[in-house]
């Protein structure tokens, strides 16, 4: 799994999605994001305004301009949540290059990580995703090693094989916020594409968001997507999804031993929406998602974003 050393990140784009980030936090993101794609990179940077709160707004599109000056500046402003899926499939769909940087706002990669992401992806061109080893609370921070085929990716960080990936279907929009990620690893492995961990460059994740509010927000959207998820996919649906749900007290009642009391009220919420969670499951094993599905929603939901370059 050898290349030539590459001398150029042109034909990677990188996607820049904000919400509600606070301003400090997008300053050592960008240092770190522009210390990676390095002087003069000419790819499209297109900034992902998802609801963005004004103020994260304001220094995210100030760090655009600071930060990649010679780069294809573009702005995809949306006036609601769309959810990470969503909003990366309309960025997907809105890039340009080969391939695509997805990397999240609480973090920072290594100045070297796009570049050797690339040259995986450039060495094998039956992977779709290469993905660093992720490093920070509750991650796998895989030892340095060569690259290898995993069976799931998160969408921390990724790199991603643009033209392949969305006519694989992107991300399904079925997945607000959570698990997204490892229903398209499990879409993609199955159509035959290579996940590959490269864990001899890194992603150094802060997770921003310990509030309460962020805590109930975090257990709802992964519970309510989870139950999702699991059925959508498993041999015997029926017997997974009674499986999770004798899973969901053990769960709560951690949470409210530990003092958790907003994550375990996420949980619980997220249980009453079983049903619906089963029926959506069911509904995808018959007609599951892929790039036709993808292709349609697009075209419906373009007008629904403003896009333009971005000064």
């Amino acid at each position: 799994m050898t290349a030539p050393a590459r001398t150029s990140l042109d034909d990677v784009d990188v996607v820049l999605l904000v919400h509600r980030e606070p301003p400090e936090l997008l300053a050592r993101h960008h240092a770190a994001l522009s210390a990676a794609t390095g002087p003069g990179w000419r790819g499209r940077a297109m900034m992902v305004e998802n609801a963005a709160a004004p103020a994260t707004s304001a220094a995210a599109r100030g760090h655009l301009r600071a930060c990649y000056r010679d780069a294809d500046r573009w702005l995809l402003r949306s006036p609601r949540n769309l959810g990470f899926a969503r909003a990366m499939d309309l960025a997907l769909d809105a890039c340009a290059g080969r391939y695509v940087a997805l990397v999240n706002s609480d973090g920072e990669p290594d100045p070297g990580m796009l570049r050797r992401l690339a040259e995986v992806l450039d060495a094998e061109p039956r992977a779709v995703w290469a993905a660093p080893a992720v490093h920070g609370p509750g991650e796998d921070d895989d030892p340095p090693g060569p690259p290898f085929a995993a069976g799931e990716l998160g969408g921390t960080a990724l790199l991603v094989r643009r033209a392949e990936f969305l006519a694989a279907g992107g991300f399904d929009p079925l997945y607000f916020f959570y698990n997204e990620d490892r229903d398209a690893s499990r879409r993609l492995r199955a159509a035959g594409h290579l996940l590959l961990r490269v864990p001899d460059t890194r992603f150094r994740h802060g997770k921003d968001g310990r509030g309460a509010r962020a805590v109930f927000l975090r257990e709802w959207h992964y519970g309510r997507t989870v139950q999702v998820l699991l059925p959508q996919h498993a041999t015997r649906p029926v017997r997974e999804a009674a499986t999770l749900l004798a899973r969901r007290p053990r769960a709560v009642a951690r949470h409210l031993r530990d003092g958790d009391r907003p994550g375990a009220a996420g949980i619980a919420l997220a249980t009453l929406e079983l049903p619906r969670g089963l029926l959506v499951a069911a509904a995808r094993r018959r007609r599951p998602w892929d790039g036709a599905r993808l292709a349609a929603w697009l075209q419906r939901h373009r007008g629904a974003v403003e896009l333009g370059p971005c000064p």
